[in-house]
């Protein structure tokens, strides 16, 4: 019975796991900061940071240049094709 527990929890961790995404945030003065996330959405993993003191920003990759403005700022880390490792950096307008 105690493997059959152990299994079933380590199959519970491993689905938690599948929806974690890496995320690496780039402030404008330099500052880095990478976190995991759970299934958030794009600006409540940079919002979470409290670093900026404006909600005036768009969300940027480099490769490839993908801009998400605030429209995009319920869209999941998954639906945006930042699972599971991402590396933005902030525009502030």
């Amino acid at each position: 019975m105690a493997r059959e527990s152990q299994r079933q929890e380590e199959e519970e961790r491993l689905e938690r796991e599948a929806d974690v995404a890496q995320v690496l945030v780039r402030f404008p003065n330099g500052e880095r900061k990478g976190r995991r996330f759970e299934s958030n959405t794009l600006y409540d993993c940079v919002d979470s940071f409290g670093v900026l003191e404006t909600e005036e920003y768009s969300l940027i990759t480099n490769f490839p240049r993908t801009v998400y403005r605030r429209d995009k700022e319920s869209m999941s880390l998954k639906d945006a094709g930042l699972h599971p490792q991402a590396s933005v950096f902030i525009e502030i307008h």
